[in-house]
């Protein structure tokens, strides 16, 4: 054991009988929150589950293209050859 709880006497001779007693009382208290600290944390929240469901849903789309493209055997050759011109136009610009 590392740290071991300090006896009623020697937590008497330094005065932490009564801080530790003052303490007991606020810490059962519910804390009371303005309008302000509600919004905060509600918004707090919702984005960190923004978060997560962005790391598990974008890479799951990313999966389900994936096996769609495969499923149809490959991104058919004129596909490419359209979006290969698109590129072409848009780095010549309208010039």
């Amino acid at each position: 054991m590392l740290f071991k709880r300090k006896t009623a006497t020697l937590a008497a001779e330094t005065g932490e009988v009564a801080t530790e007693a003052a303490e007991a009382p606020a810490r059962r208290q519910k804390e009371k929150l303005g309008w302000f600290e509600k919004r905060s944390r509600r918004r707090r929240r919702r984005i960190i589950f923004e978060e997560v469901l962005g790391w598990i849903l974008v890479p799951a789309f990313i999966y389900l293209i994936y096996l769609g493209v495969q499923s149809v055997g490959g991104i058919p050759r004129e596909l490419v050859d359209f979006g290969n011109e698109l590129i072409a136009m848009v780095m010549k610009g309208k010039g």
